[in-house]
């Protein structure tokens, strides 16, 4: 027994057991578009505005799921090797370090508001990746979003300016009375409360995500065209009966 014992331990002594690769996280941080809609990476559910641990080489498989009301038009995966932009839902990725995730959501209507009266508005800008604002949100604001002195009834204009390899695509208004999205680089919005929204979007430029088309008359509106074209219809028949006798 001694003797075999020995002659185990002989031929074992050259051979290297590997070791346990140890697992290394890196941080996914999760941009929110307005709303509350969320996110899941496999299942699990992500903070959003906010840095996520998960294991870095590992391969994610994100599903965001929309509130009442807003749609779900693309994801923007970003990180140190490029950016990543797709309409897929559930979307896949590899993760490495250091990256950010957006997944995209839109209103599903463009409404017209009601304007609360007169005063003082806080607007809060929301940072977005792929591109900067003027005025800019600095990273100590990029969770809280950047507070800009605005006035009930006038228009504030905010300017952006798409990223290297990013194009831009629209702006997400949010307010009690109303959810919007304006597609001109330029924003000259004019606020209806005492406390409104604005967050930018910008995609990939390769991506191919593009804003669906949306109503964006208000119910008024709609009404009063409805109105029209029956209008139109019976005039047209009366015509058509009366050059008939």
């Amino acid at each position: 027994m001694i003797l075999l014992t020995s002659t185990l331990l002989i031929l074992t002594a050259g051979v290297s057991i590997p070791s346990a690769k140890a697992t290394t996280t890196t941080t996914l941080f999760l941009y929110t578009t307005l709303g509350t809609s969320s996110v899941t990476a496999n299942g699990t559910a992500l903070k959003g505005g906010a840095e996520n641990t998960l294991n870095s080489g590992n391969t994610y498989s994100f599903t965001a799921t929309p509130t009442s009301g807003w749609k779900f038009v693309g994801f923007d995966y970003a990180a140190a090797s490029g950016s990543v932009g797709s309409t897929k839902n559930p979307f896949s990725e590899v993760i490495s370090a250091g990256c950010s995730l957006e997944a995209i959501f839109i209103p599903t209507t463009n409404t017209t508001g009601t304007s609360s009266g007169s005063g003082a508005s806080t607007i809060t800008l929301f940072a977005s990746a792929g591109g900067t604002t003027s005025p800019a949100v600095p990273s100590a604001d990029i969770s809280s979003g950047l507070s800009i002195s605005g006035t009930i009834g006038h228009s504030t204009t905010i300017t952006e300016t798409p990223g290297t390899s990013y194009t831009f695509l629209c702006w997400v208004t949010q307010c009690s009375s109303a959810s919007n999205y304006y597609t001109s680089t330029t924003l000259s919005y004019t606020v209806l409360t005492s406390g409104v929204a604005i967050e930018p979007i910008w995609v990939p430029t390769s991506s191919g995500i593009t804003v669906p088309v949306i109503n964006e008359f208000s119910a008024a509106v709609v009404a009063f065209l409805a109105i029209a074209l029956v209008a139109s219809a019976l005039g047209a028949y009366a015509y058509t009966k009366k050059a008939k006798k």
